[in-house]
């Protein structure tokens, strides 16, 4: 029970560490953006960048302090549910009717922000960082991404099989990177654990 108290603590702690260097990065954009709000243009560039690197972040936060808490109730359902992931690596699937529901949410939230030429372009950035996570993720798990996507195909297979508790990133390997959770050795991934990595994939 103190354990479990103590890594609550810690948790808590490290998140707050992690939010705070977050929001100090962020200014920088947002500054900027209200420094070119004369060129529409520019102002909308970093207002979607910026949108976009917000969704990295609660890509990293959720993935390292959610899925992977060491505070949590080894029953709780989202620990269970990632853990399960770790386990079976292929079964994750994206249906037609997800990706054009996101593409048109994704669509309709870009057309808004360009007629009404304000913030709303935050969060079409935010939008289209979290599909391009979905996909990514779906991507990652597919035996032909190691010929488009061989980094971060690496970097999700250490995730996976080798340091389950570093290289939290999964669309953008940045903030890994800043809060120095990427990972520990750059060792060649065996065939062995890339075996077991696409296990049930009978063709590249």
């Amino acid at each position: 029970m103190k354990n479990l108290t103590a890594n609550r603590i810690i948790e808590f702690r490290q998140q707050i560490k992690c939010i705070g260097i977050f929001f100090l990065i962020c200014i920088v954009p947002l500054a900027l953006a209200n420094w070119f709000s004369e060129n529409r243009l520019v102002f909308h560039i970093i207002l979607f960048i910026d949108g976009w690197l917000t969704w990295t972040f609660i890509e990293y936060i959720l993935h390292r302090f959610w899925n992977h808490s060491k505070s949590a109730d080894k029953q709780n359902a989202i620990v269970q549910r990632h853990l399960h992931h770790h386990t079976h690596p292929t079964e994750i699937k994206v249906t037609g009717k997800q990706r054009l529901a996101m593409v048109l949410i994704g669509f309709v939230l870009i057309s808004i922000s360009s007629r009404t030429d304000n913030f709303i372009t935050f969060l079409a950035g935010i939008w289209i960082g979290f599909f391009w996570f979905f996909m990514m993720h779906y991507f990652l798990h597919q035996r032909w991404s190691k010929k488009v996507f061989p980094r971060l195909l690496e970097y999700h297979i250490t995730h996976h099989c080798k340091e389950p508790d570093r290289c939290f990133g999964i669309s953008c390997t940045c903030w890994d990177l800043v809060f120095g959770t990427g990972p520990s050795s750059k060792k060649l991934i065996s065939e062995k654990v890339t075996a077991f990595y696409f296990k049930g994939h009978k063709h590249d």
